[in-house]
């Protein structure tokens, strides 16, 4: 095993590997000990390793950028793969919004419950996003996502079994999960995968392109599904596909590290927010479950238990940000800085992707009630 630095060979060498030191971004050939830099061995496994910011001993000389060169049918498995799981979980999306009426009178579910089917899965992906992305900073990129890929796989057949409301909330929640584990990590894949370039470009493009078309194929597919064999042959579906897009990944994907000193017990308690992803998902799911119970009638909101709950969510959503400067102010990992709500064109953006995602959401589901 040999690392290379314009032509120094450290090391002993192995046969069968080829170590890489690869800088990262426009600072490619700077001598700073400071540089971040990308470990690449290429094996039979093809791990990718992302070394700290500990400078090597000795002089600093200018680092060589090489890239990562995958074959072209190997790459083109890589984007299909991950967009593909994009694609998937749009398309049980599309299904949902198009059966849900015939759902609900199916598995009996009452009429202020119709919509957690659909809502428990965004709370759900939405606050542990964070988390498994940085979960998967300890485990490695690929780990993570086959495990959500195949749980996907797992919880949509679930979904497909539903007998009572209860269990399509319950399973359409941890979907939600499954599907968490992914979303971040195929962004890491990505990254570490391909260089800037056309592949890259590719990739990414890829991934955004496969929501919408996945979203659009699951309205057609479902109503199909309903109007013929039944919208449970839409999650049986598919389930399969996403079971062959899984194994496909146990091959196709690299393998993405982030080599540490710490032991990974002490990554997962030290590293991550543990406690403010607590704080925003109980605000949230109390948050939500408050305005289901009003969806029938706003009435209801004015009983004891819903304004208890809805105040209790409210003092959660306030302490949040207390929490979070208090996490900085110890140096401390924070969920989401409260310094990210200071960059204005960050916050005009969220709150752009806010008020439109509602629009959209809220007129996708109600159109088909």
């Amino acid at each position: 095993m040999s690392v290379i630095i314009e032509g120094i060979t450290l090391g002993p060498r192995s046969l069968g590997s080829e170590i890489e030191l690869c800088a990262l971004g426009p600072r490619a050939a700077t001598t700073t000990p400071q540089l971040r830099s990308t470990v690449v061995e290429r094996q039979s496994g093809d791990v990718i390793q992302h070394a700290t910011n500990e400078p090597l001993p000795g002089p600093q000389p200018s680092v060589k950028t090489n890239a990562v060169r995958f074959s072209r049918l190997r790459s083109t498995l890589i984007v299909v793969t991950l967009a593909g799981l994009n694609s998937i979980h749009c398309i049980g999306s599309g299904i949902l919004t198009v059966a849900l009426p015939r759902i609900g009178r199916d598995i009996h579910l009452e009429e202020s419950l119709l919509l957690w089917p659909a809502l428990v899965y965004a709370l759900a992906a939405g606050c542990l996003l964070l988390i498994f992305g940085a979960v998967a900073d300890v485990f490695g990129a690929k780990l993570v996502w086959v495990t959500g890929s195949f749980l996907y796989v797992v919880f949509t057949l679930a979904v497909g079994l539903s007998q009572t409301g209860l269990q399509i909330i319950v399973f359409r929640t941890l979907l939600g999960v499954a599907v968490a584990m992914c979303l971040p990590t195929a962004v890491s894949l990505t990254t570490n995968t391909f260089p800037r370039g056309n592949w890259r470009n590719i990739a990414f493009a890829s991934l955004g392109m496969g929501q919408p078309i996945g979203y659009s194929v699951g309205l057609i597919l479902g109503g199909i599904f309903t109007d013929t064999i039944g919208w449970r042959w839409g999650f049986y579906a598919s389930a399969i596909v996403n079971c062959f897009i899984s194994f496909c990944a146990l091959w196709a994907l690299p393998s993405v590290h982030h080599p540490t000193v710490k032991p990974w017990t002490r990554q997962l308690k030290e590293d991550i927010d543990w406690v403010g992803a607590l704080i925003l998902s109980i605000a949230l799911g109390i948050l939500l479950y408050v305005l289901a119970m009003t969806t029938s009638s706003y009435r209801r909101f004015s009983d004891i238990q819903n304004i208890v709950l809805f105040t209790f969510s409210l003092l959660l959503l306030i302490a949040f940000p207390v929490y979070m400067n208090y996490q900085v102010r110890r140096s401390k990992p924070a969920i989401i800085p409260n310094k990210l709500w200071r960059n204005v064109p960050f916050a005009a953006t969220c709150i752009a992707v806010f008020f439109c995602w509602a629009a959209f959401n809220g007129l996708q589901y109600f159109s088909t009630l």
